[in-house]
């Protein structure tokens, strides 16, 4: 079975940039994608964060998080 979960969490990281100056390190900084922020930086996440949006089952419903665990976690 296939479990789609929709979820946020809180990432925060730090990273290196060679740069000739502040300016041109927060540009370069800011241009990166979050894809490469992520992959050249040491990531972290806060404690408690992960908050799951919704859960699709596969059985045309989507389900709260308060349904998910209250219910359907245990059954399927």
């Amino acid at each position: 079975m296939t479990y789609t979960f929709d979820w946020k969490d809180v990432v925060h990281g730090q990273i290196e940039i060679e740069a000739e100056s502040g300016v041109e390190a927060e540009r370069l900084f800011r241009e990166m994608t979050l894809e490469q922020r992520l992959a050249a930086s040491n990531v972290g996440v806060d404690k408690d964060t992960l908050y799951i949006k919704f859960v699709d089952v596969g059985f045309g419903d989507i389900q709260t998080p308060e349904e998910w665990e209250d219910t359907w976690k245990a059954i399927v």
